[in-house]
């Protein structure tokens, strides 16, 4: 089997315990870590498998004869050392979000368009079981998607940059995974002093539209999706609750009852209307497993893939911005709507 020589920038808790152990699932050796803390880099080198370790990001990129670099940190690394990667013709991955504004996150995808490689940022709940089931329904001419509800919400905050940019990007990256383009985004917001709610509206290139409830209320991250449309030429909607738990709802005689009098009445119960899949933890097996269910480990797959297979991944380039070109039009106008541009 072919691997991609990977390097690793960043050896904070995230990556650490989210991204690392996922290098093994991928087609791909680890062959240089980097971090400004020595002991952090030889750390996580002697954990997963590195072959070098570097404390600066430059030493390492002339040093090695590497496929692909993988960064993560605060957003202003990822421009700074994401230029450096794409400049060298490199693959790149960074963590979301691909920088601290769009501008810069433009500068990362044209760079990358000039050198003729791949720049990819980590929106990992695009590759979570449930929601890629849904995506592969539609790619496989099953469901048609119509709307969608998202509601996403997490730590207290009152500051709307950094919740956009760290928590919101999730849930407005996900709605784009299912309906494409944005062309109209309209937000509204509401500040009590200890936590910031907000509510979105994207309206798609398609026509199609998503609604988005943001909030930073809760004591614990709570994820809810709805994406209505047609399921196999019936009315349906696929419920995601926190990632792991999906029903599909579809449009069946549900107790409903036309007779025309009451001691007529005949209750029905369609066991066909809903279909539920959840994990069972109760059998550990790699198709349950927390990071595939969460989608790191098909992100990072993703990536190593693409790099091998000579192509683009996805999310990339162009795609890879859409979020935060939402971000900032919501930045520019916290209340209101914005058209975007094509």
């Amino acid at each position: 089997m072919e691997y991609a020589k990977i390097g690793f920038i960043g050896c904070g808790t995230h990556s650490t315990n989210n991204l690392y152990p996922m290098l093994k699932y991928a087609r791909c050796r680890l062959m240089a870590v980097c971090d400004k803390d020595k002991a952090l880099a030889e750390r996580n080198a002697r954990i997963f498998g590195g072959q070098a370790v570097y404390t600066d990001a430059g030493t390492m990129l002339d040093s090695e004869a590497l496929d692909g670099v993988m960064i993560v940190g605060p957003p202003q690394m990822h421009y700074d050392l994401g230029r450096k990667v794409l400049e060298r013709g490199i693959p790149l991955f960074v963590e979301k979000p691909p920088a601290g504004n769009l501008a810069s996150a433009r500068e990362l995808a044209d760079l990358a368009a000039e050198r003729d490689t791949i720049f990819m940022v980590g929106f990992m709940k695009r590759f979570a079981l449930t929601y890629k089931r849904i995506r592969d329904f539609a790619a496989q001419g099953r469901f048609d998607p119509s709307c969608g509800f998202f509601r996403y919400m997490h730590w207290a905050n009152t500051n709307l940059e950094p919740m956009l940019l760290f928590m919101a990007i999730h849930p407005i990256d996900l709605a784009i995974s299912f309906f494409g383009e944005v062309a109209e985004v309209a937000s509204a917001t509401y500040n009590s002093g200890r936590a910031l709610c907000l509510a979105v509206t994207l309206r798609f290139a398609s026509g199609k539209w998503a609604q988005l409830m943001l909030g930073c209320h809760g004591p614990r991250i709570q994820e809810h999706v709805e994406i209505s449309g047609v399921m196999d030429g019936k009315d349906g909607c696929f419920v995601v609750d926190d990632i792991i738990q999906m029903e599909l709802h579809t449009a069946g005689r549900s107790g409903v009852d036309l007779t025309p009098s009451l001691p007529e009445i005949a209750p029905t119960f369609d066991l066909d209307d809903i279909k539920v899949w959840r994990p069972d933890f109760g059998l550990p097996n790699m198709g349950q497993n927390s990071p595939f269910l969460c989608g790191y480990a098909g992100e990072i797959r993703e990536f190593v893939d693409a790099i091998l297979d000579k192509r683009q991944p996805t999310p990339g380039g162009e795609e890879c911005l859409e979020a935060m070109r939402v971000i900032d039009a919501i930045l520019k106008k916290p209340d209101g709507t914005t058209k975007l541009s094509s």
